[in-house]
């Protein structure tokens, strides 16, 4: 599953984040988005925010995808 975090590593917390909101940070996302092993791979999308906030972390995930 695909989710950014509230805390920091370390904290032994599950706190879910947007995509490139959290403590995670956009540059991981992109290193997962664009790896060889990964492509065509689905991902389930973890994050607050409902169906909008869904869609947001969709595209921006794609963004990172296609640069």
């Amino acid at each position: 599953h695909a989710n950014d975090s509230k805390d920091v590593v370390g904290a032994h917390k599950d706190r879910h984040e947007n995509i490139g909101s959290g403590h995670i940070g956009e540059d991981p996302f992109r290193a997962l988005m664009t790896h060889p092993a990964t492509a065509g791979v689905p991902l389930i999308i973890e994050t607050p925010g409902g169906k909008e906030g869904h869609a947001a972390d969709v595209e921006r995930l794609k963004k990172l995808r296609d640069g």
